[in-house]
């Protein structure tokens, strides 16, 4: 799993998270459910995190 700067895909579900636009492919929805979108300083990266492994 990852996560793109990309426009949406036509099958995509579009949310706003924190005024954010997020497309999530509908087949990943169940995936991602706990999932965090946040900055991490240390790797000055922006991250997935809340699940047993992390998407940079």
């Amino acid at each position: 799993m990852g996560m793109a700067l990309d426009e949406p895909e036509k099958e995509d579900k579009v949310v706003i998270i924190n005024d954010i636009q997020v497309a999530i492919d509908p087949q990943l929805e169940h995936e991602v459910n706990e999932l965090v979108i946040e900055y991490d300083r240390g790797r000055n990266a922006i991250v997935l995190s809340g699940n047993e492994s992390e998407c940079v």
